[in-house]
């Protein structure tokens, strides 16, 4: 789903552990951008930014723009990100690149709602087989029942 947000970040010189330990402590989360063809870019973004999207109605699957400083504005969506366990502070993002002229394919969580007959009346046991589903990007939104 394509929103239009814009979020900030800078490019990193360094890298490794401690520069990444550093730029943590200054408030800010290491990130890199890749795919669609072009190079790695090591970049520094606010975390409360990557929160906010990922704590979205999307999700995960949201696409926006990331706009680098001194660079260009691209089309990007999170495609991973590791969180301290025990803070639930966010320690790193990797963003993909999206060609917006190709089609593209996304895993969407599945969330159940209410309750089923056979559970309710019956007293039987609903088991969720899967909790997210591989489909191709489109325009129009799908809603999936059960």
């Amino acid at each position: 789903m394509r929103k239009q947000i814009t979020v900030a970040a800078e490019l990193r010189q360094a890298r490794g552990k401690n520069e990444a330990r550093r730029l943590r402590a200054r408030g800010f989360t290491p990130a890199v951008v890749y795919g669609s063809g072009g190079d790695v870019i090591p970049v520094a973004i606010d975390p409360r930014e990557a929160l906010r999207i990922l704590h979205s109605k999307a999700g995960h699957n949201t696409i926006f723009d990331l706009s680098i400083k001194g660079g260009a504005t691209t089309p990007v969506m999170m495609v991973d990100w590791q969180t301290d366990p025990v803070r639930d502070d966010l320690l790193h993002v990797d963003f993909k690149r999206i060609d917006l002229t190709k089609r593209l394919r996304v895993s969407v969580p599945v969330h159940t709602q209410g309750e089923a007959k056979g559970v309710k009346q019956q007293g039987g046991l609903l088991e969720v087989v899967a909790r997210e589903i591989e489909r191709a990007s489109c325009r129009e939104r799908v809603l999936y029942t059960v």
